[in-house]
């Protein structure tokens, strides 16, 4: 099984610190990372962590590490994203009909009367 290295662990940590945009965060307490994975990966904080740019420093630094390619080598493996067009058939707008169905209560100024009371006066 796949461990990292303490020094690599340390420069996730320096990386996921200098890609924070907020000042104050509850999750993380202002490190940037919430934690560690079982093979010693860093975990980041989703809220305060510009993860974009993290993931492009992270590859910048696994490439200049041949130890560290094989194991993040499916970072580096392009995938075509594929565009699904599907068309949505929307329901065709009758002209005899309204565009909102429901009936809107209009606003009528004055005291509003619940119930069956009788009105005094």
């Amino acid at each position: 099984m796949f461990k990292l290295d303490e020094k690599h662990l340390e420069a996730a940590q320096q990386i996921a610190k200098t890609h924070r945009h907020k000042k104050s965060c509850d999750s993380c307490y202002e490190r940037g990372w919430i934690g560690v994975s079982e093979q010693n990966l860093l975990v980041l904080c989703t809220r305060c962590v510009d993860m974009d740019a993290a993931m492009d420093a992270w590859k910048a630094y696994v490439s200049e590490h041949e130890e560290l390619k094989e194991h993040f080598s499916e970072l580096f493996e392009e995938k075509p994203v594929e565009e699904t067009a599907e068309a949505v058939p929307v329901a065709p707008t009758h002209e005899h009909q309204k565009a909102n169905p429901r009936m809107q209560k209009g606003f009528s100024p004055g005291n509003r009367r619940q119930g069956h009371t009788k009105k005094i006066g």
